[in-house]
């Protein structure tokens, strides 16, 4: 059997159908001796159990290494007696990192985030010094793949990579003068020269220091507009302006909303159409503000209880593992966020109001002690809350802001206009009722708002087709791209005006046939992304296509280089919805098989797996998931979705011809539905 040892970010151990769960001392044992080759066992059990004795630490030792044999049914993953090392069966992304053979962007965590050692300093000094290292390889993979990109012409890709690593580190010098490289060859000189004067400041504000020789040579070269050394002529398929036009074309009056209500303390919604433009106004309005964070929904979020609550907890631990939180919060939390959860610790269910509250202040403990160095809070998309995450949305905001916030981030939030649950919009309308927030619905551009747009993407012969386009796409931001995207890969951008084009309005089909143009991997690999939804990773489309995770890799990057896909997301939703809706049906019950599969193999939320044996048409195959879903959502003390869930499976149990289990069923939600009008009773 093959294990994956997994390194970056919280430690896991998996064979690709199961995750064995590591405890602190598991994880950090299979670590050093990965990462320091072979190793004696006197010397690890004395880094692992430094005040105990010799023969303690040994027999300790001895029983770690048990331990997970027992998990791994008995595979040896430690060799050795007095020796130790690694089994040839395990494979370390870590180690793949060091050689350069691990797909970019599989992982970009810390090394064995979340863990610190602070009563053992010797074992602290070691993962200090590891982290280091890990880092070192983690800054040269960067390079190496801006290099792969620049010469494969793909400086949308690289100017994005470039970007995204400038932003999370923004003094380093090396990230800085890759931006600006890849600006200038693009031929966006003054964008270049503000990097350096932003990278300028970073430094002076931050270390005290003026950039270094090289990278005020390279600021020079820029100013004087000369070639760069080593730059040679590339093909751009789609240019990066396309991917992200300048945002203010015709939103002047809409940022000066913003920007009052801002100075006046209030929430910030932006509502809109799909593809107006609300998360890259959101986004830049909240870059213009300082530090921000983000907690988006995605599709399929509303059918699981808390996963946009859950998925940004992680993603927020994972930047800042750092974060303490008190002892009732973690036991608290654990019912949502296992891997916080002491080995034999059980909870017993939430059964009462109380009980809910005190869940919801430990995620609210946990958020803003997670969210303290930021300034803003996106919550965008969020018409794909789920009814748990809306109640939790509600909850917080009467305990965070009585007092507009003060020391906390600033919230700014994002919905599709006429989507969403009644609870969603009954919240927008509370906050606005109370003065605390300030709804700005985006509308379509003007015809000078496309062509101020049109101009901005520096397209020659974009503009004149500016009317055109405006009458085409009803002003609609996303829609216009598409149009220029369609234009200038089909060479029709500098002509005549097409003949024929899908009906106005019908983006999808534009969409659509710039997907034709990919090969058959990438088409598949955005296929499942587009079924599996929030559920999406790379891993789990290696398990669902069955194939490994370079062929997925190398897909990955077509489909960035095709703006289909930024790393394991959609560029867009309706780019998600182009890509599912033209799926053939008989390929579509496939993939959804697959996917059930593989995600209850991998212990998914039993709702999701119950979602695709429905959509795969085998509805019997989902009756345990849907049990289990509803007693999840009781243990929770969240009854009503618990009782739409039971009464489904009632439904299938009753159809099976299965009519004592069915009434069993139809009991449990009849109980549910009377729990569910009590809370509602006692609500203020």
């Amino acid at each position: 059997m093959r294990w994956r040892l997994s390194l970056l970010g919280i430690p896991s151990l998996s064979d690709g159908v199961r995750q064995v769960s590591l405890a602190d001392t598991g994880a950090v044992a299979l670590a050093y001796v990965a990462l320091e080759g072979q190793c004696s066992r006197a010397v690890l059990s004395a880094l692992l159990w430094p005040g105990s004795p010799e023969a303690t630490a040994r027999n300790n030792l001895r029983q770690l290494k048990r331990r997970l044999r027992l998990a791994c049914d008995g595979d040896e993953l430690l060799e050795g007696e007095e020796s130790l090392q690694l089994s040839g069966n395990v494979v370390v992304d870590a180690l793949q990192l060091r050689d350069a053979v691990l797909p970019f962007g599989a992982s970009e965590g810390e090394l064995l985030a979340g863990l610190q050692f602070d009563d053992s300093p010797e074992l602290a000094r070691w993962l200090d010094g590891a982290r280091a290292r890990v880092e070192g390889w983690w800054r040269k993979a960067r390079v190496a793949e801006l290099s792969r990109r620049e010469a494969a012409g793909d400086l949308a890709g690289a100017l994005a990579l470039a970007e995204a690593w400038a932003s999370r580190e923004p003094e380093s010098e090396d990230a800085g003068r890759h931006l600006m490289r890849l600006l200038y060859l693009q031929g966006q000189r003054g964008a270049a020269l503000k990097v350096f004067e932003r990278l300028e400041r970073t430094l002076e504000r931050e270390l005290g220091v003026k950039p270094l020789p090289e990278t005020l040579a390279l600021a020079r070269l820029l100013e004087q507009g000369t070639q760069l050394p080593g730059a040679t002529a590339t093909r751009r398929p789609l240019p990066m302006n396309i991917l992200r036009p300048p945002v203010l074309a015709g939103r002047e009056a809409e940022w000066q909303v913003l920007l009052d209500a801002w100075e006046a303390g209030q929430v910030l919604v932006i509502v809109g159409e799909p593809g107006v433009g609300k998360s890259r106004l959101i986004t830049d309005f909240a870059e213009s503000r300082g530090r921000w964070v983000r907690c988006e929904g995605r599709p399929g979020d509303r059918e699981v209880p808390f996963a946009t609550t859950v998925r940004s907890l992680r993603e927020w631990r994972a930047v800042r593992p750092d974060v303490q939180i008190p002892e009732w919060a973690r036991r608290e939390l654990s019912r949502l966020l296992p891997e916080l959860a002491e080995p034999g610790e059980a909870l017993p269910p939430v059964s009462s109001e109380p009980d809910r509250m005190r869940l919801f202040d430990a995620i609210t403990e946990m958020s803003t002690r997670l969210m303290g160095t930021y300034d803003t809070l996106v919550s965008d998309d969020m018409h794909y809350f789920s009814e748990a995450d809306l109640a939790l949305a509600r909850y917080s905001f009467g305990r965070m802001y009585p007092t507009n916030g003060a020391g906390l981030p600033r919230c700014i939030q994002g919905l599709r206009k006429g989507e969403g649950s009644e609870s969603l919009w009954s919240l927008v309308r509370g906050l606005e009722d109370a003065g605390v927030a300030q709804v700005v619905e985006l509308r379509p551009l003007g015809p000078e708002g496309v062509r101020s747009l049109l101009a901005g993407l520096g397209l020659g012969g974009a503009e004149r087709h500016a009317e055109r386009i405006a009458r085409y796409t009803g002003g609609n931001p996303l829609y216009a791209v598409e149009t220029v995207k369609h234009l200038v890969e089909t060479g029709a951008l500098e002509g005549d005006w097409p003949e024929r084009l899908p009906p106005p309005g019908r983006v999808g089909r534009l969409i659509q046939r710039r997907l034709e143009a990919l090969s058959p991997a990438a088409l598949r690999l955005a296929r499942v992304a587009a079924l599996a939804r929030t559920w999406f990773s790379y891993s789990l489309a290696s398990a669902v296509l069955e194939v490994g995770a370079l062929q997925v890799g190398e897909a990955a990057v077509e489909l960035e280089s095709a703006q289909v896909m930024a790393g394991e997301r959609f560029t867009h939703d309706l780019v998600h919805e182009a890509v599912a809706g033209a799926i053939p049906e008989p390929l579509r019950r496939m993939l959804h098989v697959r996917l059930g599969e593989v995600l209850e193999r991998m212990k998914a939320p039993p709702v999701v797996v119950a979602h695709h044996w429905f959509e795969a048409g085998e509805p019997q195959r989902a009756l345990p998931s849907l049990l289990r879903a509803a007693n999840d959502d009781e243990e929770v003390l969240l009854p009503a979705e618990a009782a739409e869930l039971y009464a489904r499976a009632a439904a299938l149990l009753l159809e099976a011809g299965r009519h004592d289990e069915a009434a069993l069923v139809r009991a449990r939600e009849a109980r549910c539905r009377q729990r569910a009008a009590s809370l509602r009773g006692s609500e203020p």
